[in-house]
């Protein structure tokens, strides 16, 4: 009789939760499927971890039915409008901004900026680190970048001679784990990507994009717990994750020798300097958030700016009216082909940074939506199709993704197309970019992203031109090899993009001096 009484007791509580959270709660007007609103997070849930990183389309779909604004869980809203953003992520830190829980939870690094979640706490670490991004600090690492690029160039005319495909993605991952490797402990850290034989292809393998990033959105706990087991044993359980393990280890080893070194190492080093500095106490310089700062540091330095370096380099080669606007533009502020560009040059040159942008709002380096909660105010969304006004109140989680906010079609025309002009006739485009996010928590390393990308593209297509199979001589040469379009398409989120296949082949073809190179390489076939 007592079981009787107690499922009675817990379905009449089901029911009444289920009428509130539809018809009486605050968020009861905002539009959306009435299943999302009255479950907890295991609508989402379902979509992201059994149908694999899908939910980011099911919100897409309700945007389409119910309008700019919906109501993706009982006590969240996802919001597709690019004008909200500014209200959403403002710049002054006065006004509030808490990361939702379920953006607080995927990332298992206890302590670093990006699990922050309150916000005053994440404005005193934000502080200590926003310095070494700042864009003259920037500048000031150009030598390490500019370095990075010819490095880079020389493995590409090494790949040249031996007449083979190259996975641009693995070099590109190469090439910007260098580059923020160095300046976090200068140079530390093994060998450089670019020096290796496989440009440390195995490593990238293993932190590609996968279904379980989504175990610590929802379920947090469970997530800690796997992340705490020792080394040993999620190596033998995962034997694939022993390589991330070991390179972990190696930071940490990197985070040690910081701890215990007395002098500065020659050049800028991040870690040096934190740790010696007074911006932060010594309670925030434990080794273990240390080492979850560096982790995810070095991580999100890498993999994002890598993405959108593959998806330009595609998108150049497969259309020649931007190869030849963007050779046009480099050959009149780049005389010598071989020298590095210099920071005045890479500013001035509109068409390379209109290609970057349009990169950057196709193919966003973070999938996931970018969550906040204003703790202390209400906000307010006005539908700009109907003028209602819809209240979100203080706690609400408000949601915008960037690879749903920019394809928005009432701001960029044809919103699928890689149309780089849009941003020389419409300057104020650039601006509605959410791939950094915005506001106060914007992402740290925008300006070094910009720098890298500007250099490198700068650097390999100023070197490089594309193949000509009509011409009986030509000087260095890229050609797309068994490369489409779906390939770079995000089809998963996974927190970070994952492309339509786990191959990710963005691949091109590096030619010598004559055309016997090409013949051989489609000939060639990868495994």
């Amino acid at each position: 009789m007592g079981l009787l009484v107690l499922a009675a007791a817990l379905a009449l509580y089901a029911v009444g939760l289920a009428v509130y959270r539809l018809y009486l709660s605050p968020l009861a007007a905002i539009p959306g499927p009435k299943l999302a609103a009255a479950l907890t997070s295991w609508y989402n849930a379902y979509h992201d971890l059994i149908r694999g990183g899908q939910y980011v389309w099911v919100v897409r779909d309700m945007h389409r039915r119910y309008g700019p604004v919906v109501r993706t869980r009982p006590d969240a809203v996802h919001v597709a409008d690019p004008t909200f953003a500014d209200e959403l992520y403002p710049v002054s830190g006065r006004r509030r901004r808490d990361r939702f829980r379920t953006v607080v939870g995927f990332m298992q690094s206890p302590g670093s900026l990006l699990s922050t979640g309150e916000h005053d706490l994440h404005r005193r670490r934000r502080a200590a680190l926003a310095p070494f991004f700042s864009p003259l600090r920037v500048r000031r690492l150009e030598p390490v970048i500019n370095e990075t690029l010819a490095r880079l160039l020389r493995r590409m005319d090494g790949w040249a001679r031996d007449g083979v495909p190259v996975q641009m993605g693995v070099a590109f991952r190469a090439a910007t784990k260098d580059v923020i490797q160095q300046y976090a402990f200068g140079g530390g850290g093994g060998t450089a990507c670019l020096d290796m034989d496989d440009c440390s292809a195995a490593f990238f393998d293993v932190i590609r994009p996968h279904w379980v990033s989504h175990l610590g959105t929802h379920f947090p706990r469970l997530a800690r717990a796997m992340s705490a087991l020792p080394p040993g044993l999620m190596t033998r359980l995962v034997p694939r994750i022993g390589v991330f393990m070991r390179w972990v280890q190696d930071v940490a080893a990197e985070v040690d020798e910081v701890r215990k070194s007395e002098d500065l190492p020659e050049g800028l080093t991040i870690f040096h300097e934190i740790m010696r500095s007074d911006a932060l106490p010594a309670s925030e310089k434990r080794t273990e958030r240390i080492l979850n700062e560096a982790t995810v540091l070095l991580v999100a330095g890498t993999d994002t700016t890598a993405l959108t370096l593959s998806a330009i380099v595609y998108h150049v080669l497969a259309d020649r009216s931007v190869l030849r606007q963007l050779k046009d533009e480099l050959r009149r502020a780049m005389p010598d082909p071989d020298a590095p560009p210099t920071a005045a040059q890479l500013e001035a040159m509109p068409y390379l940074n209109a290609v970057i942008h349009e990169a950057v709002r196709l193919h966003p380096g973070a999938a996931h939506r970018q969550d906040r909660a204003a703790p202390d105010e209400d906000l307010t969304y006005t539908d700009p199709r109907t003028g209602r006004a819809y209240r979100l109140p203080a706690g609400t989680g408000i949601g915008m993704a960037a690879p749903l906010v920019n394809r928005c079609a009432d701001v960029y025309d044809r919103p699928d197309k890689f149309v780089p002009e849009r941003y020389i006739e419409s300057p104020e485009l650039a601006r509605h970019l959410l791939t950094f996010s915005r506001g106060a928590r914007q992402c740290l390393g925008i300006h070094l992203a910009y720098r890298e990308m500007q250099t490198l593209v700068a650097g390999i297509f100023r070197r490089y031109d594309v193949y000509d199979p009509e011409a009986e001589r030509q000087g260095p040469t890229l050609q797309l090899y068994k490369t489409e379009r779906r390939e770079l398409e995000m089809a998963a989120d996974y927190v970070v993009p994952a492309a339509t296949y786990v191959r990710m082949s963005w691949v091109v073809v590096v030619s010598g001096e004559s055309d016997h190179r090409h013949r051989d390489a489609r000939q060639h076939r990868d495994d």
